[in-house]
């Protein structure tokens, strides 16, 4: 049973018994007064009624998104994992939010070192101006592709080919995608 529907149906038990009192009452109390003072009475519970199925229509399909957005997001996770280059994320700041595995071994380091710095840290000082205007040219919104060496955590370099894409939400460009090959990987065209 999903987390809620036991709740859900003693709400709706609840409910009936509570319009069931109340015609029982105005039923059985003689009186005109009686009639008065428990029409406003049923006029809310059955608002309340209608209200309450409307709200758990809307928990019901926010519930039904959270469950598709976990399905999608895990999809794109596996996705990203699975490819054997290196796949990263960065943020509008230009620091990393995401980087697979393969990105991780190709620097030789966990991954949770490498969120939240900037693709600076990893690249050798004397390639930090293809860098730059690597990142100029997304913030203008195009791709480009380019060469350069990164450094690794054993302090050893490796010369790899990346090719970075602005990533747009709602039309405004809020980091970039990049693919990072390393280029004895890459076939000789």
């Amino acid at each position: 049973m999903r987390p809620g529907q036991f709740e859900l149906r003693w709400a709706y038990v609840l409910f009936g018994l509570l319009i069931l009192d109340s015609f029982l009452v105005a039923l059985l109390v003689p009186r005109p007064a009686a009639y008065w003072v428990l029409l406003p009475l049923l006029g809310v519970q059955g608002l309340a009624f209608w209200l309450a199925q409307r709200v758990i229509r809307v928990v019901r399909g926010y519930r039904l998104l959270q469950e598709s957005y976990a399905q999608e997001l895990d999809f794109a996770r596996q996705v990203m994992e699975s490819v054997e280059h290196g796949l990263t994320v960065l943020d509008s700041s230009g620091r990393f939010v995401y980087v697979n595995r393969a990105y991780a071994a190709l620097l030789g380091r966990p991954a949770a070192e490498i969120v939240g710095r900037s693709p600076f840290d990893f690249t050798v000082a004397e390639d930090h101006t293809h860098l730059t205007q690597a990142r100029d040219a997304r913030r203008e919104g195009r791709s480009n592709t380019y060469r350069t060496r990164l450094r690794r955590a054993d302090g050893s370099e490796v010369e790899v080919q990346i090719t970075g894409t602005p990533r747009l939400h709602q039309g405004r460009m809020v980091g970039n995608f990049a693919a990072i090959v390393p280029v004895s990987q890459l076939s000789p065209n």
